[in-house]
């Protein structure tokens, strides 16, 4: 599959240039996946900041994720037009511009749009760097790549929480857009000289962009999100929530179509004809669930309820990270060897279960009972995402490969995206359901409430406070401990809703037809 620019780098480098920029890519595309979840540990120093709500701080998280999704159907575009080493530049750059931005901000919406340049950047890049190992790489070798690129892809999301945490501890949020630089300037560095230039020949025209299409898509996601938001803060049966929904259906409905009748669409409909290729997006779409919902519901738990600091919030994910780097080479592996439906029903089953033993956590879960929790779902992560993603590219012929590669990136990151955007909404909800629940029993024929007042009040008589005001303040205490209980149901039924999103998706592994296995080359 490699084309002449990638042949004549194997010309230049010899055999090594396979790995060597297999680690070029994965620096770039660690740079703008860790800037994708160390916002996460920020996210209550933000929302103190600026007075945010749930539905107002997941932007945060969904515009990154939403801007990459569109970007990523413009790389194919990107890379027959100019090239994958152009591309990657461009990428780069817009990443390390909308970096600054963020750490400059003063409002929400340059904030908004600061992540917005960060995830059209993680874009770009996520999806070339899955196509370049395609061409690069022997078939019976792809499964090892890509477990070994996604050490880097999903790795991320593990160390990003630590490394936003040390940031905000350090100093503030802002250096929270800035930290993961270095590793950006060093891709933007020597990306030129081992990126291929691209083998369109000048002289024939260029493709056309499918403006129309991504517009269209652009509408319909951003539409969506902004609808279960608004739904939230304006009424789900006020007339902007029945408008916002309206226009992004008919928009998700005009993009289907007018993909169907496009030459160069930027989401081929094609792609999704075969069963291989759609049951194991189903898969992807789960992953980009697990991955972004948990990374962003578990650092909020253990700051906003445990009172963990950001780094301590961060550093939890590390454990968990280590063991994705031994998994992920392991089943990307054993994909090439054995049928992945059996690693993907491991991985689901244990991602399944760790989802289900934190729908049971509390203010007074230890530490490391969280921390192995955590492990084991990011050990169901690690067999989740090299399978699924080899296994659908695998089932597409080499002239739609470019589309396959987009499609599976937008997959995760589209179920990222509403992964987040809802369950935060859920969140929030859910906390004031289970607050006001609580609230109707504190009155004064609840004998353990009146017991509770008047130890507190006793309490802070001792500290030199006047009868009266302990008596006042006592009530305030209590309400911040049923204010704290109820955070703590909102985030186990979040907890559970992802459990049972992943028995479903148990059940819909049985949709996967076997995939053929490929012979390792001799």
């Amino acid at each position: 599959m490699a084309g002449p620019s990638v042949r004549a780098q194997f010309e230049r480098f010899g055999g090594i240039y396979r790995w060597i920029l297999l680690f070029t890519m994965l620096t770039g595309s660690m740079a703008t996946m860790l800037a994708a979840t160390t916002i996460n540990v920020a996210l209550p120093a933000i929302i103190g900041a600026f007075g945010l709500g749930q539905d107002q701080a997941q932007w945060m998280s969904t515009a990154f994720l939403a801007s990459s999704t569109i970007a990523m159907l413009a790389n194919a575009w990107a890379m027959t037009t100019f090239g994958p080493r152009a591309t990657y530049t461009f990428g780069m750059v817009v990443f390390v511009f909308g970096s600054l931005l963020g750490a400059v901000s003063n409002t929400l919406e340059l904030l908004i749009v600061s992540r917005g340049l960060q995830g059209i950047s993680a874009g770009l890049l996520q999806p070339m760097s899955m196509f370049l190992i395609f061409q690069t790489f022997p078939d019976s070798r792809r499964g090892t790549a890509m477990g070994v690129f996604s050490i880097g892809v999903v790795l991320a999301p593990a160390f990003g929480p630590a490394l936003g945490g040390i940031a905000v501890d350090l100093a503030s949020w802002r250096l929270v857009f800035v930290a993961t630089l270095p590793l950006a300037l060093v891709a933007l560095g020597i990306a030129p000289f081992l990126m291929p230039k691209g083998d369109r020949n000048r002289s024939t025209p260029r493709p056309p962009l499918d403006w129309v299409g991504l517009s269209l898509l652009a509408v319909a996601v951003i539409g969506l999100l902004a609808a279960f938001a608004g739904g939230n803060r304006d009424g789900w049966d006020s007339d902007q929530t029945y408008l916002r929904f309206a226009i992004a259906i008919l928009a998700a409905i005009a993009f289907f179509f007018w993909e169907l009748r496009h030459p160069f669409p930027a989401l081929n409909p094609k792609v999704f004809t075969y069963r291989q290729f759609w049951s194991a997006g189903l898969i992807i779409s789960a992953t980009g669930i697990a991955i972004y919902a948990s990374t962003y519901l578990i650092p909020l738990f253990v700051q906003l309820v445990q009172g963990y600091s950001p780094t301590a919030a961060g550093v939890m994910m590390i454990p968990a990270g280590i063991a994705m780097m031994i998994g992920f080479p392991i089943a990307g592996r054993l994909t090439d060897r054995v049928d992945p439906r059996w690693l993907l029903g491991f991985g689901i089953t244990t991602f399944a279960a760790s989802a289900w033993l934190l729908s049971h956590v509390s203010a007074m879960t230890p530490y490391w009972v969280l921390v192995g929790w955590i492990l084991l779902s990011r050990i169901g992560i690690s067999f989740c995402m090299p399978p699924s993603n080899t296994t659908a590219v695998r089932a597409v012929p080499p002239h739609l490969l470019a589309s396959a590669t987009g499609g599976v990136s937008f997959l995760m990151q589209v179920g990222g995206a509403f992964g987040v955007n809802i369950l935060a909404i859920i969140l929030q909800r859910r906390t004031i359901f289970h607050g006001e629940h609580l609230s109707t029993a504190m009155n004064e024929t609840n004998a353990e409430m009146m017991y509770q007042h008047a130890l507190q009040a006793q309490t802070l008589e001792m500290t030199g406070m006047t009868q009266v005001q302990a008596f006042q303040s006592a009530f305030g205490l209590l309400n911040q401990k049923v204010a704290m209980e109820a955070s703590v149901y909102a985030f186990r039924d979040c907890f559970f809703i992802i459990f049972v999103w992943f028995v479903i998706v148990l059940g819909a592994l049985a949709l996967m037809p076997k995939p053929k296995m490929i012979q390792p080359a001799r």
